[in-house]
């Protein structure tokens, strides 16, 4: 426990205080979570949608061969 104690007290005398250490791990934790949540969103949207377009392309090809 005291481990755990000296090394909070070292990142906040790092941010500025503990007031400053919460806002930054509150604050900027919604905001890079919600921010990494946004590109695996859009990353999964434009795998999808290629997907989808390879798999149109290959019928149209078989279509054609046929």
């Amino acid at each position: 426990m005291a481990w755990a104690y000296a090394e909070l007290t070292k990142e906040a005398s790092r941010r500025g205080g503990p007031l400053a250490l919460r806002y930054f791990y509150t604050g900027q934790g919604v905001i890079i979570g919600g921010a990494v949540a946004s590109a695996a969103l859009a990353g999964a949207l434009a795998h999808d949608k290629r997907s989808k377009r390879r798999a149109a392309a290959a019928a149209a090809t078989e279509a054609k061969r046929s």
